[in-house]
């Protein structure tokens, strides 16, 4: 039994610590850590949103962008809409909720298409646009429905937020492209 007890004696005589963590120390760390969870969390999920909903708004002004581009370059009719699929090769008959979207030419060839992630039902694209389309001239002017295009709204909303959970691209006058943060539902 002498020797078990000698074991925790340093060589200067004097008791030798354990190595390790008290409860009370584990408890207060894992206390410290679940607070910065709660804080954490909902702040790194609401800059996930904030990004998925910049970089979709980003994508459709480049896509309306060159749209224009294109037909000011071609000389020709160019169209920015929304299709049924991701093979579409014709804008959609009707409107409604935005998922696969196309640009094509006069002779409905088309220029380049895209889709809108979901991210699970999170990211909802929709449009004031007659038909969901846009229709740039060799002049570079934007009409829906055979009308010049003023104020109309092509809006990326997140369903899981109510703060700055928009971005409005507005087509203007001119043609002028613009996007707004917005709060508010889908």
């Amino acid at each position: 039994m002498k020797l078990a007890a000698e074991a925790f004696v340093s060589p200067s005589g004097m008791r030798a610590s354990a190595a390790g963590f008290t409860l009370v120390e584990l408890m207060v760390t894992v206390f410290l850590a679940a607070i910065l969870l709660a804080i954490g969390v909902p702040m790194f999920r609401q800059t996930i949103v904030t990004h998925h909903l910049t970089e979709q708004a980003n994508d459709l002004v480049a896509a309306i962008t060159m749209a224009r581009s294109q037909a000011i370059t071609a000389n020709q009719r160019v169209s920015f809409c929304r299709a049924d699929s991701e093979a579409a090769v014709a804008c959609s008959a009707t409107a409604g909720t935005w998922d696969f979207w196309l640009v094509n030419n006069a002779a409905g060839t088309v220029i380049r298409r895209g889709d809108v992630p979901g991210y699970g039902g999170a990211i909802v694209v929709t449009s004031t646009l007659a038909g969901d389309q846009v229709v740039f001239g060799s002049d570079g002017l934007a009409r829906t429905n055979g009308a010049l295009v003023a104020g109309q709204q092509i809006v990326v909303c997140s369903t899981h937020s109510t703060t700055d959970n928009r971005r409005q691209i507005t087509l203007g006058a001119g043609s002028r492209v613009s996007t707004d943060h917005a709060s508010g539902g889908c």
